[in-house]
């Protein structure tokens, strides 16, 4: 593999990655306050009205959000500033007009939503009020998209931090005195920071003045961005459906607690990789979008990609299968110790999630439309929820750790096929080496976890956790020269 396009990719993840990390904290904090004050059935809540507006906010932004990545994308690497500023016009009057709608429809839909998720209308003030949240966050993802789209990546760290501080300040105080009043309240003041600190740093990038454009013209310019959109929407409210479908079935047939319980482990899980997440969204997909027409680069890339964050995921995964009791402590309360069995098996397939996003970005960035849909929209997710729903009526709380192993495993094997046979796209012998040496030191210790208890179990894990530690620094050093980096600059 290319040394200076691996440096690149290590630079690029440690600028964006690092300010993910403090936004994870961040939002880990979020969550510790919320089952502090809340308990487990004000996590449960808290799912609920994440989720529906998970479903609302993805099936009426039309999918442009990642649909304009791509648009950006191919406007920057091409230095036409006219064609940016001409991109970023349009764009953001379909952002504005697609915030109105969402508005529109929570408070339309306020009764509705309350009936669904709660059986009552006693929550439906609190849909109305969410309509706000909708507004702004339509607002400072349109800005999130523009500096991914023109991978201004220190800006959107910046933007990450500052947004993510001000609003944990705010969030605390609000949760503590206003109960579940408070969450609504505090996903508004965030939601209206983030947008405000967004703004204040897409401002920074110039573009060339050009006269407004006309109402007709902005039309024929957006239809681009709207077909795929579209698509993507459809896509997004699939996925964010099963979700969805996911929360309700657990909280109406099993109980609210078990979907606290589900809701703080998934958290857990999500932030764990909400670097890799944030890293391929911001940085790989927009560099995959401008060279996705050459299958040699492409290729390159994409392996590139999948060691660099199978050997950042891989440390995470182990510490979260050694230390989870203590980490439920820490991050939740004693009153969730019951997820850690589920925790160890979700987290044994962060690895397989890592290669189920990397193999959809390959997808996304071909515009193959129909593909992203069928394979990992419907057939993927679908294959997850189907698991899901079975595993937790015969097994419980820890059957979905399980489901969510397999399916996850299933799922990353599907894409790969996909993408072999429509893109000519295989992983190199490197990268399946890397892969199985991390995968092996991850069983270990896994295992140990089933066998052992006490202090003999951590000994044994944590000997594993030192070694992957050791292994994952010998790769990087062997890509990249990491010792010999420190060496030049010591000297100097």
């Amino acid at each position: 593999m290319e040394s200076s396009s691996y440096k690149n990719m290590v630079k690029s993840t440690s600028v964006f990655g690092g300010a993910q990390i403090v936004q994870m904290l961040i939002s880990i904090l979020r969550s510790k306050f919320v089952a502090i004050f809340l308990g487990s059935a004000g996590m449960g809540i808290n799912a609920i009205f994440q989720s529906t507006i998970a479903v609302v906010f993805n099936l009426l932004s039309f999918g442009v959000f990642q649909s304009a990545v791509r648009d950006f994308s191919q406007a920057f690497e091409s230095k036409d500033l006219k064609r940016l500023t001409i991109t970023n016009q349009v764009f953001s009057k379909i952002v504005f007009f697609v915030g109105i709608l969402m508005v529109l429809i929570f408070l339309a839909g306020a009764v509705w939503f309350s009936k669904i998720a709660f059986q009552d209308t006693d929550h439906s003030w609190y849909f109305a009020l969410l309509s706000i949240y909708v507004f702004f966050t339509a607002l400072s993802t349109g800005k999130v998209t523009f500096l991914q789209g023109t991978r201004n990546l220190t800006y959107l760290a910046k933007a990450s931090i500052l947004g993510a501080v001000l609003s944990l300040l705010t969030s605390i105080p609000l949760l503590y005195f206003f109960g579940v009043l408070g969450i609504v309240l505090s996903l508004i003041s965030s939601s209206i920071l983030i947008y405000l600190v967004q703004l204040y740093f897409s401002n920074k990038i110039k573009l060339e003045e050009i006269d407004k454009l006309e109402f007709k013209e902005t039309v024929n310019l957006s239809l681009p961005i709207l077909k795929l959109g579209s698509v993507l929407m459809i896509s997004s409210v699939t996925i964010t459906f099963f979700t969805y479908v996911t929360n309700i079935y657990i909280g109406r047939y099993g109980r609210i607690e078990d979907l606290g319980f589900f809701q703080g482990v998934s958290s857990i899980i999500a932030q764990s990789i909400a670097v890799v997440t944030a890293v391929l969204a911001s940085d790989f997909f927009p560099r995959l979008a401008a060279v996705h027409a050459e299958k040699e680069k492409v290729n390159i890339l994409v392996n590139q990609q999948s060691e660099l964050i199978s050997l950042i995921i891989a440390p995470i995964m182990i510490i979260l299968i050694v230390f989870a009791p203590l980490i439920v402590r820490v991050l939740l309360s004693t009153e969730f110790l019951v997820i850690v069995p589920m925790l160890r098996w979700m987290s044994l397939s962060l690895l397989v999630r890592g290669i189920w996003l990397t193999m959809s970005y390959i997808i996304l960035s071909k515009g193959d439309k129909k593909a992203y849909f069928i394979y990992d929209a419907l057939l993927g997710n679908g294959l997850v929820f189907i698991f899901n729903i079975y595993a937790y009526s015969k097994w419980g709380l820890q059957g979905l750790g399980i489901s969510f192993l397999t399916g996850s495993v299933v799922v990353a094997i599907l894409l790969y096929v996909v993408v072999f046979i429509k893109y000519e796209f295989k992983f190199e012998k490197q990268f399946i080496k890397t892969l199985g040496i991390l995968l092996m030191l991850t069983l270990l210790p896994f295992i140990s976890t089933l066998l052992f208890q006490g202090w003999s179990q951590y000994t044994i894990s944590f000997f594993f956790v030192i070694i992957m530690i050791c292994y994952c620094f010998k790769v990087l050093n062997e890509r990249i020269g990491i010792i010999e980096m420190f060496k030049v600059k010591f000297k100097r």
